[in-house]
């Protein structure tokens, strides 16, 4: 699956915090950019500006490198998005997302539940019945809940997920494969050019006896 702005923007936002969203759009197509320059775009504080990227740093979602300023002698650090790791972590996290809406889908699957006709609250019926089918923040009498259309909805977050999952992992085994390609062609071309050189050698040793 390939990296998108909206699908990393999503991702962010689940383990990082929306807050940071402003940074990471620039950070996105971009590589090097130091933090003095970020929050000059942001019109914001170089410290908060360094909250948030240690707060993607921390997820492994940026890296840097840093440079020594020759004038000031300090040094400066540029930030990039980390996009190998990038992959990994959302590859993670909806590994994550799955598991919990397959647990979500057998509760609301198996189980019943009451819902408060103003809003306040659901519960399942077992908790229902310990206060007597009565909403514990208003007191009116709460209704058995249809919760088919919940169901219907988990079931197709599901098969987004795994289809997620499916698009990531092909996606990995044919970068793998790409980069074995590689890898095998330059062990070749090493080969090739070593047997050029050998060869090369046993003629200038018969030129030599000559």
């Amino acid at each position: 699956m390939k990296i998108t702005l909206k699908s990393l923007e999503d991702l962010v936002i689940t383990i990082v915090g929306e807050d940071v969203l402003p940074l990471v759009r620039i950070l996105w197509g971009k590589n090097n950019i130091s933090e003095f320059k970020i929050a000059e775009m942001l019109n914001v504080t170089v410290n908060q500006v360094r909250n948030m990227l240690y707060r993607l740093n921390e997820q492994n979602l940026v890296d840097f490198i840093r440079k020594k300023d020759k004038k000031k002698g300090w040094y400066i650090y540029y930030w990039s998005l980390n996009k190998k790791s990038i992959e990994g972590v959302l590859t993670k996290v909806n590994q994550k997302q799955l598991e919990d809406l397959k647990a979500r889908l057998s509760r609301e699957a198996e189980g019943l539940f009451y819902v408060c006709p103003m809003g306040c609250m659901r519960l399942q019926m077992e908790a229902a019945m310990e206060h007597e089918f009565r909403c514990q923040e208003c007191g009116t009498l709460m209704k058995e809940q249809d919760n088919q259309k919940t169901v219907s909805n988990i079931k197709k977050m599901i098969i987004e997920r795994e289809q997620e999952l499916k698009e990531q992992g092909e996606e990995k085994i044919k970068k793998t494969s790409q980069r074995q390609a590689r890898d095998k062609k330059s062990v070749e071309k090493k080969a090739l050019l070593k047997e050029k050189e050998k060869a090369m050698k046993k003629e200038k040793a018969k030129q030599q006896k000559k």
